[in-house]
């Protein structure tokens, strides 16, 4: 804690602070309020409710406005949960990610017009798939300017659109919920509350969400462009933080950034508000290859979170440092998997070498070694512990029931009450969840699991964890809450590729009621005169690329539209008559797809049955 040198750090370069609160185009509400984290004051010591590790990453974290990383390299920082960065070339700008929202990436571009350039958007360029790299896109660059060719949006991978759109919005639902419970958006702000979210801030109501297709994919190591008079080599690393993901070196400038392979924190192997579990030893290989291809030349790393770092020495020992915590973590896991451990086990024993464990960047502030030991098992060996008893358990709800029945409920709350007047936090909580859910009526259950819940969440290092144990106190005090935003945002939506498109309505469809159906349907994209067939039979949505001879009806029309009615087939006979769609044949498929379609509630319950 004596070191203080990410302090200087992370405001070097300081040209703006934030100009205030950032304000929602729909309704003029607040969608980020800059002085909403002034209580983590800079001089201020930790607060009992807070761990202080957490506390000395978000005094750093708060730390907002426009900063300039090295000579033509800008970043706004912290009005969002990741960073914009602005490389100023000869006669255009570059973004390099976008944010998550567009009202935060537009504040963020006009503080670059009215303190960097004026310059024209000459590209946008997106290091990976995740949302908020490119949910602000339409606040930095105009959509039409895209579609015309003048500005490309570069990305990496074969298949950028459907691991951006459907990791975030297939299970979207599910994602939203989670994710509203790890990143605290329940919580108010303020020391008992939310801390930051380790790699940033997260706005106060939920974002305007975009999304622009990427016109230029970067499939090998090695590829260069040009932009604006500035060259950009690509390293290629699919399958690290995401599923798509790029390094980008500019060697005019000697920058570099390994997008989320390298952070001011370590990592998610798995994420806890639910993604695809990640590749450890990909993360540790991709870094090693960045360090040779560009370790000897490069002078400063910016990431798209967090505060950069200069110097080539400093450079290299934090990429090589965040390196070998994630191969570490990779092969230790593995070596105690192959010794009969189970992944709990594990996570339960292994602590990383104190040169890795006391350097700042590997602290848990995204990831935490104890759930990322216990993904790479998920990532090698799958979803089974490899005991038996865990192959085919009880339900949590019938479980629950049968420990009650056998140790008496007030057994179990004076077995709880004593564990938290002991600090045996981890304990009370296991034995009163059984008490929850056999009765989540019992007020007392809940409020004493709330109390154990609640001290869980003051002492994690990991804002995620403080998240979730914060919120599930909540939640067992005043019932579920919806998620403050949703993954599956219209641009989202209408941005599917269309193969993602039938897999997004197939997700909805209701089994049971769908078991006897037998739905047969064309549809033809008339904007992209793309033909489809669909039919649902045995409980299950198909489709193929093109027209079938059995199909009862046809559905012609833009892809906006047929996804309208494909999502929400009750309302396709009004679309037939405004004109935006056409139907020949039987219209009643429709109604039939109708009838099995399922709803999905945002705001499912999680602490309690």
């Amino acid at each position: 804690m004596d070191d203080v040198e990410d302090f200087a750090l992370s405001a070097r370069g300081l040209i703006a602070e934030l100009p205030g609160n950032v304000l929602s185009d729909s309704d003029g509400s607040v969608v980020f309020d800059a002085a909403a984290l002034d209580y983590i004051d800079d001089d201020a010591p930790a607060p009992d409710s807070v761990n202080p590790s957490l506390w000395r990453q978000s005094q750093q974290i708060r730390r907002g406005g426009l900063f300039q990383v090295t000579d033509r390299v800008y970043q706004v920082r912290n009005n969002d949960i990741a960073n914009l960065t602005i490389i100023e070339g000869e006669d255009g700008l570059i973004a390099i990610d976008c944010m998550a929202g567009v009202e935060s990436a537009r504040q963020g571009m006009a503080m670059i017009r009215e303190h960097v350039s004026d310059k024209p958007i000459a590209a946008v360029i997106y290091t990976h798939t995740h949302i908020d790299h490119y949910g602000g896109v339409k606040g930095v660059v105009d959509p039409d300017d895209v579609a015309s060719g003048k500005v490309p949006i570069i990305a990496p991978g074969h298949q950028f659109d459907k691991y951006a759109i459907g990791e975030n919005v297939v299970a979207g639902n599910a994602m939203a919920r989670r994710a509203s419970y790890a990143f605290g958006s329940h919580l108010p702000l303020d020391p008992l509350g939310h801390i930051t979210c380790g790699i940033g801030v997260v706005s106060t109501k939920g974002p305007v969400v975009s999304y622009i297709s990427p016109t230029d994919l970067i499939t090998e190591t090695g590829a260069r462009r040009e932009i604006a008079g500035i060259e950009f080599e690509f390293l290629y690393a699919p399958d690290t933080e995401a599923p798509e993901e790029m390094h980008i070196w500019i060697p005019e400038l000697k920058a570099l950034t390994c997008a989320e392979n390298a952070n001011h924190t370590l990592h998610n192997i798995q994420t806890l508000r639910g993604a695809r579990t990640r590749d450890a030893r990909n993360f540790a290989r991709y870094l090693d290859e960045t360090l040779e291809r560009w370790g000897d030349e490069a002078e400063v790393h910016y990431g798209p979170h967090t505060w950069p770092v200069w110097g080539n020495r400093e450079l290299v020992g934090f990429i090589e440092s965040q390196r070998d915590a994630y191969k570490y973590i990779h092969d230790q896991s593995l070596r105690l998997a192959n010794k009969g451990y189970t992944p709990l086990e594990a996570a339960e024993a292994l602590e990383l070498p104190d040169e890795l464990r006391l350097a700042w960047q590997n602290r848990g502030y995204h990831g935490t070694l104890h759930h990322d030991v216990r993904a790479v098992f998920t990532k090698e060996l799958g979803m089974w512990d490899g005991d038996p008893v865990s192959l085919h358990p009880h339900p949590p709800v019938e479980a629950a029931r049968r420990y009650v029945d056998l140790i008496g409920a007030p057994a179990i709350l004076a077995e709880g009450r004593r564990a938290i007047e002991e600090g045996d936090h981890r304990w009370a909580v296991e034995i009163l969840h059984k008490l929850v859910f056999a009765d989540p009526s019992d007020t007392e259950a809940r409020e004493l699991q709330a109390d154990a819940y609640e001290q869980m969440g003051y002492q994690a290092e990991g804002p995620q964890w403080r998240g979730i144990f914060l919120t599930a106190a909540k939640e067992l005090r005043e019932g579920p809450l919806p998620p403050p935003f949703t993954t599956a945002s219209e641009d989202s939506i209408l941005g599917m590729p269309i193969d993602i498109l039938f897999d997004f309505v197939a997700v909805q469809i209701d089994g049971d009621k769908a078991a006897d159906a037998d739905i047969r349907v064309n549809l033809t994209f008339s904007d992209s005169d793309a033909r489809w067939t669909m039919w649902v039979a045995r409980g299950v949505l198909n489709a193929r690329e093109h027209h079938a001879d059995d199909a009862r009806a046809t559905i012609s029309g833009p892809k906006a539209a047929l996804t309208g009615a494909l999502l929400r087939p009750g309302a396709a006979s009004q679309l037939a008559d405004s004109g935006a769609i056409t139907i020949d044949g039987d219209a009643s498929e429709l109604d039939k797809l109708a009838a099995v379609l399922d709803t999905a509630d945002p705001s499912f319950p999680i602490v309690t049955p």
